[in-house]
């Protein structure tokens, strides 16, 4: 348990934890009724807005009293909007939900106290505060269009082959954080030479895993480099896309949920975080988008292997490499904002 973790335990809300029966439940009737009568939160979000809307359906199947509006936007303009709405007094939000788990410590002052009822299962190793829970885990994996090529081979090596010159996806280096944790693996997991290799494959550049996924879909590109909760999504509507899940490891970026300090709503806020972080929560982004978990004892997807290895970059390289080295990315890749 990360240090200071206890001592958020303790700060939260004694409403969570005075009522014995419903200590290890996520979602007590007492918690669950006044979630209802305040009857909706507004969630901002950095992740895929389609991926938002299924979960929000299933926590509205759950819990038919409370309504979930989503705010989507990218990390790094999500941010920005919640430091101006902040300093106008302005932040209407209940829930934020950020990609970047970096760029929400620049905001903690924002932040309530809060942990899950069942908060000794989680691995806390890569939370970078106490009351910053990894409701989504963001794990990148090979895509392939599943009617157009065979599944690939299971590593990261072939988005560096000749023989797909000019038909791979690429997520841009600074487009995010998950996406910065993909740029990590390849140069300190797969060598020096990974982003060179790459780029001479002419691959095509995407800002977003949704529109890179899409390309899959519609044969633009035949495999790319994607989040596999945005491809598996896809895959479980029809869509002919799978994913493949490379034996050097999957590059992953945990998350950053937190609920706000001037929540108009608060009970929804926490109903909506505790059934997010409970093993029903996150078994629903793992069935129903493909996602994985960092709680223990939650799925896998299916197909993933039993030894799967995520690779989770530590919080200080995390932060301190990102801007000399998305500038080399960007260009060894002929990149241009």
């Amino acid at each position: 348990m990360i240090p200071a973790l206890r001592a958020a335990l303790a700060a939260v809300s004694v409403f969570a934890f005075s009522h014995t029966a419903t200590a290890q439940d996520c979602c007590p009737k007492e918690l669950v009724d006044a979630a209802t009568k305040e009857s909706k939160l507004l969630l901002y979000s950095a992740v895929v807005l389609d991926n938002e809307q299924i979960l929000a359906k299933a926590f509205s199947e759950r819990f038919p009293g409370v309504k979930v509006d989503i705010v989507r936007a990218p990390g790094g303009r999500l941010f920005t909007r919640i430091e101006t709405e902040a300093a106008a007094g302005k932040l209407t939000a209940d829930v934020v939900d950020l990609t970047d788990r970096m760029l929400a410590v620049r905001i903690k002052h924002l932040f309530a106290d809060y942990a899950p009822p069942n908060a000794a299962k989680w691995d806390t190793t890569s939370m970078p505060l106490p009351n910053l829970w990894p409701r989504t885990l963001f794990v990148y994996a090979l895509a392939y269009n599943s009617a157009l090529i065979k599944p690939p081979a299971p590593t990261w090596k072939e988005i560096e082959d000749p023989k797909n010159k000019g038909k791979v996806g690429v997520i841009l280096a600074g487009s995010g954080g998950s996406a910065w944790a993909l740029t990590m693996f390849q140069r300190k997991v797969m060598g020096e030479g990974t982003w060179k290799a790459i780029a001479d494959q002419s691959p095509r550049l995407f800002e977003s895993n949704g529109p890179m996924s899409s390309a899959v879909v519609r044969g633009e590109v035949t495999m790319a480099t994607v989040l596999t909760a945005t491809a598996l999504a896809l895959k479980f509507q029809g869509a002919p896309i799978d994913v493949v899940y490379p034996k050097e490891g999957l590059p992953a970026a945990p998350g950053a949920a937190g609920i706000f300090k001037d929540a108009p709503n608060p009970n929804a806020a926490r109903l909506f975080m505790n059934w997010s972080l409970s093993e029903e929560g996150q078994n629903a982004i793992v069935e129903r988008l493909g996602g994985m978990s960092l709680l223990a004892g939650a799925k896998k997807p299916v197909g993933a292997p039993d030894d799967i290895k995520i690779w989770i970059p530590a919080n200080d390289e995390f932060d301190a490499l990102r801007d000399p080295w998305v500038k080399e990315w960007d260009a060894t890749f002929g990149y241009r904002k």
